[in-house]
């Protein structure tokens, strides 16, 4: 993994104020030809911000609401920066080697916390390096986590898991925010033409397409449904409510919903449209972890239960991972009564965990 600083610039511009929050709540954002929009659910434009050129002038591209509420922004091509606007003033970020070749749907973001990931592709020039990066703000530091593929487009699902694309051919790899290593890869299709995709609460995935459609697939990659829009898709978001915004190479936004039933567009210009929604991706808190044992023969029998608003958890006895289960909030066990026996319950896929429960 290699870690590199990164060249801070503070640029002072004019901009129109937005409220503390910075946007209204459920709006859906748009970047296009470097001007941000902010659009609410009826297709009314609420505001709308210039987008500073990188120092290599060229074209801004995906962009994700960060947990503090400020904007970062995929700012470029074969040398983006990292473009952060937190009401008054942007500030921009450079990374070694980091690049996305010349394709107008290709870059994208997403944040957890204070760290934001993008995708990284080969380009010539410095910039032949290529998969996942991830920006800590608060440090200063990059990660190169991923390099053995290129990446087109990157989200954080509804279930707090990353979806990486690795092509136009529908190769997804789901990651683990906290090892930041793939415990999954799946195929939506090698006809697909895939661009972006997204996920819900309970990992299925929405994929667009170049060839207009949108694309709604199981956990393991198996198509469930399809809704024909028309034109060359290209990015998408998902929000809490399971509300999808679409954007699309000339110049629309579409929303639409999990069902995959009707949409509606937003013209917003005739660039091609990245989209966010304002609301930002924040993690449910940790689980609350209650359990009772007893002694029966040679084991110790204990009964764990917990709440949590994730959609999943992860066991762990001694510190090893036992088990991950969804849709439960209890589970039995049974180990030697000589063996130490500490339990913790923690969010699926992250290091949000509940206090420990000692069976002996």
């Amino acid at each position: 993994m290699n870690k590199s600083l990164l060249l801070i610039v503070l640029l002072s511009i004019s901009l129109p104020v937005f409220s503390t929050s910075l946007f209204q709540e459920d709006s859906i954002l748009i970047s296009s030809n470097n001007t941000l929009y902010e659009y609410n659910q009826n297709g009314e434009r609420i505001n709308q911000i210039p987008i500073p050129l990188n120092a290599s002038n060229e074209v801004a591209r995906d962009i994700t609401v960060l947990e503090d509420g400020k904007l970062a922004v995929f700012n470029g091509t074969f040398y983006p920066e990292l473009s952060v606007f937190n009401g008054t003033h942007w500030e921009s970020l450079n990374v070694d080697g980091w690049s996305t070749p010349n394709n107008v749907s290709y870059g994208g973001i997403t944040s957890i916390g204070p760290v934001v990931f993008v995708t990284d592709g080969y380009t010539a020039s410095g910039g032949e390096a290529k998969g996942l990066i991830a920006i800590d703000l608060d440090d200063g530091i990059s990660e190169r986590f991923i390099n053995a593929s290129d990446y087109i487009d990157i989200t954080l699902g509804r279930d707090n898991l990353l979806y990486a694309l690795r092509n136009t051919y529908g190769d997804v790899d789901v990651i683990d925010p906290a090892t930041l290593e793939i415990i999954r890869s799946v195929d939506l299709g090698h006809t697909s033409s895939s661009r972006g995709v997204t996920a819900n609460a309970e990992g299925m995935i929405f994929m667009v397409s170049w060839n207009g459609y949108i694309g709604h697939y199981d956990a393991s990659g198996v198509l469930l449904n399809t809704l024909p829009i028309g034109g060359n898709l290209h990015d998408i978001d998902i929000d809490s409510n399971g509300k999808i915004a679409v954007g699309s190479r000339f110049g629309q936004v579409y929303l639409t919903d999990e069902t995959l039933s009707t949409f509606t567009e937003i013209p917003v210009t005739g660039s091609n449209t990245f989209v966010s929604f304002a609301s930002t991706s924040t993690s449910p808190e940790p689980p609350v972890l209650t359990g009772t044992h007893s002694k029966q023969g040679r084991d110790v029998v204990t009964i764990l239960s917990w709440s949590t608003d994730a959609p999943g958890v992860d066991i762990y006895f001694n510190g090893q991972l036992i088990e991950s289960i969804s849709g439960e909030n209890s589970a039995t066990y049974s180990y030697f009564k000589k063996v130490s026996q500490t339990f913790v319950v923690c969010n699926t896929g992250t290091t949000d965990c509940s206090s420990e429960y000692i069976a002996n």
